[in-house]
């Protein structure tokens, strides 16, 4: 499992990445590039939204989108909320910030979606598309959700809630997702890699162990990996308990 450091926006000035590497005289020679820090998050509640792709996001309410995007967050909006998302979700609903893989790359900018919101990409998808994509600070190699929720706290969430962030209750070994069997996913049949998204998403609540990890879930005792369990910055509650600690209704 990849290590990153616990980083926050607020004093984030950019990183060097390597943009490419040649062999000349016996040795590698190493072309490196400044991505700065382009983006400015001036967020006011500390409360984050990380929706995934899991199947129980579409469980949880038919009108979610909409009240998300809709949400006031009280009086001049002091206790809204910022939506983060993963990929594909942009066919459906477009959150303030997107993480993409490079299988998505081409859909996001080809369809116009890297002009309507911020979306995170790899170094390699920052410099194939200029202007298009934004660099996931240190560039962790994670599940698309857990990179999402990394995001939220690096920009200073104190509570992030998790909607979608399913695993396998055990018994089913292929892959989960709205989105399977489109464009950048795998297929039905395919077989999962959520074991590594558990841990990935494990390994940003241990790095950022004061944030407030909130998944929600269609019911109270919806399914959690035994790993999950014992985390104590990790709570479940159900769609109606997080309407009223967000105010959304």
């Amino acid at each position: 499992m990849q290590q990153i450091k616990e980083l926050y926006r607020n004093n984030y000035i950019g990183e060097d990445v390597i943009r490419e590497m040649s062999y000349s005289g016996g040795e590698w020679i190493k072309t490196i590039e400044n991505i700065p820090n382009s983006v400015q998050n001036n967020q006011t509640s500390g409360k984050a939204v990380v929706l995934g792709n899991g199947p129980s996001r579409t469980e949880l309410h038919p009108e979610l989108f909409n009240l998300l995007k809709n949400h006031k967050g009280g009086l001049l909006a002091s206790a809204a909320v910022q939506t983060y998302g993963c990929n594909a979700i942009v066919r459906d609903f477009i959150p303030d910030f997107v993480v993409a893989n490079d299988e998505l790359a081409a859909e996001l900018v080809n369809k116009g979606y890297c002009d309507q919101t911020i979306i995170y990409g790899t170094a390699q998808m920052v410099l194939a598309y200029p202007g298009k994509f934004y660099y996931v600070p240190q560039n962790p190699n994670w599940n698309m959700g857990a990179i999402a929720a990394y995001l939220a706290c690096f920009d200073g969430h104190k509570t992030v809630y998790l909607m979608g962030h399913d695993l396998h209750s055990g018994h089913d070994e292929y892959h989960m997702n709205v989105y399977t069997d489109t464009n950048g996913y795998p297929k039905t049949k395919s077989k999962t890699t959520e074991p590594y998204f558990e841990l990935s998403l494990k390994n940003v609540m241990n790095l950022y162990d004061k944030v407030d990890f909130v998944r929600v879930s269609p019911t109270k005792n919806y399914y959690m990996p035994d790993s999950w369990k014992y985390q104590l910055n990790l709570r479940q509650i159900t769609f109606r308990e997080f309407v009223i600690e967000v105010d959304l209704g």
